[in-house]
């Protein structure tokens, strides 16, 4: 049975991208290397992969607590958000923020009672 999985992002730079999870995102940086790091939030840890040619559009949906606080959080740190929030069809109100990389993530919290 899976207990939790860890994302590995390819980042063109490891140090400047747990930088950014730090200041915009809220993340603590875990460790860096200069080819390898990780970030982790809560339970939430993500790995970075330095490569020379990074392929972004990984999508991850995150559930949060409360969407609506950190989308204001993240609009007033500057992250980019790709799509405002909104209450969805599926239960969910939620937005998008893609990272430096192009990495997207879908973040919300259950609309259902």
């Amino acid at each position: 049975m899976w207990n939790f999985i860890t994302p590995q992002l390819p980042v063109a730079d490891v140090a400047e991208t747990a930088r950014y999870y730090k200041e915009v995102l809220g993340f603590e940086i875990a460790w860096t290397r200069e080819s390898f790091g990780a970030v982790e939030c809560g339970t939430t840890e993500i790995f970075f992969r330095k490569t020379d040619t990074p392929q972004p559009g990984t999508w991850s949906c995150v559930r949060v607590d409360d969407a609506d606080s950190l989308y204001a959080i993240y609009r007033e740190r500057g992250a980019e958000i790709v799509e405002k929030i909104a209450n969805k069809p599926w239960g969910i109100r939620e937005f998008t923020v893609r990272d430096p990389n192009g990495h997207y993530f879908r973040i919300g919290h259950s609309t259902k009672l």
